[in-house]
């Protein structure tokens, strides 16, 4: 296999993406964007909700450590899952099948996804996900381009997987009567998913090599792979493992969310909880860092539409954010920091000793 040389898709380091993640971690417009959220939190916190912080912060202190630690340890499962979904949407691309491309493993599709979501975390206007596909080009040896265009097949696919989960979850408390659905969470995911599958349908059928002509020349071969690497994502015989293996990261979520709850003393339904989770998720692409401000708000929203207390919904939404935001803050950045500091120094150490090698000596 053939090592890419620095700077290039699949090379150990100094790759765009990581270049410009590195300058935007708590850059200004990352900063302002904080500002912003913190201003919003603060906000509807004041103005929207009765929040009785004395009780609040009660409840955070008396919390059930042991449950807390299995929201923790199933939010950090799901993210297997994930990896082992986009290894296969990858494989469905065609990405492996060229000599010297290889495809990275379903842990390391887990460890990258989790230091797109810490960029995404930590950065502005969503970096982590450029961030994903230049991961996979450095650790497969294909094109950031193809990288990218998988990142986008498996952002549809986990649309679909949060349609699916919801609608579950709708019939579900229709069943049982426990508490109305609110109707604007489904309504608003079936227009995020029905605008997906039209940019597909029109990248499938006007945004082809005609278009590409209309680009300039250096855009141009990167943008007919990016296409390839998303549309060929979708194969009839391979979407329903992806998409079940989708439906197993978000229920995990959902877990999470169910036994943050537990942890803190709050009754909360399993079919509630997938509506929050999910909500959750929807906001979360807001893009600030994290979905900071807005997520928080809206979370608690909904818990409350959903026939929470304003205390128990701040509580819950601030002990789940502390899971879903700043662990992979803390965890996302230590594999980040590992990743390009450590790995890289050990594998470039292996290619300076193999670079020294003489030709047709067996080195094994």
């Amino acid at each position: 296999m053939t090592t890419p040389a620095p700077g290039q898709p699949g090379s150990l380091s100094g790759g765009p993406a990581e270049l410009s993640l590195r300058r935007k971690v708590f850059s200004l417009p990352t900063c302002i964007a904080i500002v912003v959220a913190v201003g919003v939190l603060g906000l509807v916190a004041w103005r929207f909700f009765d929040v009785d912080w004395t009780s609040l912060r009660g409840q955070v202190l008396s919390m059930n450590p042991l449950k807390y630690i299995l929201a923790l340890g199933l939010y950090y499962l799901s993210f297997w899952f994930r990896g082992m979904r986009w290894r296969l949407i990858a494989k469905t691309a065609g990405i492996g099948r060229t000599e010297g491309v290889r495809i990275p493993s379903a842990i390391t599709s887990a460890f990258i996804i989790l230091m797109g979501w810490f960029a995404n975390s930590v950065a502005f206007l969503r970096l982590g996900d450029a961030y994903r596909g230049y991961g996979l080009a450095r650790e497969s040896g294909a094109s950031f381009s193809a990288g990218l265009g998988t990142v986008v097949a498996e952002r549809v696919q986990d649309m679909a997987a949060i349609l699916l989960v919801l609608l579950g979850a709708t019939a579900a408390l229709a069943y049982t009567r426990e508490v109305a659905a609110p109707a604007v969470v489904v309504a608003v995911s079936i227009v995020l998913f029905g605008f997906l599958i039209a940019a597909l349908v029109a990248m499938r059928f006007v945004g082809g090599e005609r278009l590409s002509l209309r680009l300039p020349a250096r855009l141009r071969a990167p943008y007919m792979k990016f296409r390839a690497g998303t549309l060929q994502s979708f194969r009839p015989r391979d979407l329903p493992l992806q998409l079940s293996l989708g439906v197993c990261g978000w229920v995990l979520e959902v877990a999470r969310l169910y036994f943050v709850s537990e942890a803190i003393g709050v009754d909360l339904s399993f079919t509630v909880a997938a509506f929050a989770a999910l909500a959750n998720a929807m906001l979360s692409t807001i893009p600030t860092p994290g979905g900071f401000g807005f997520v928080e708000g809206g979370l608690a929203g909904v818990l409350v539409l959903l026939g929470l207390g304003h205390t128990d919904a701040f509580a819950v939404t601030l002990v789940d954010r502390s899971i879903s935001w700043i662990s992979v803050i803390v965890f996302g950045g230590a594999v980040f920091f590992y990743w390009h500091t450590f790995r890289d120094r050990e594998a470039r150490r292996r290619q300076a000793v193999a670079s020294n090698v003489p030709a047709g000596t067996d080195t094994e």
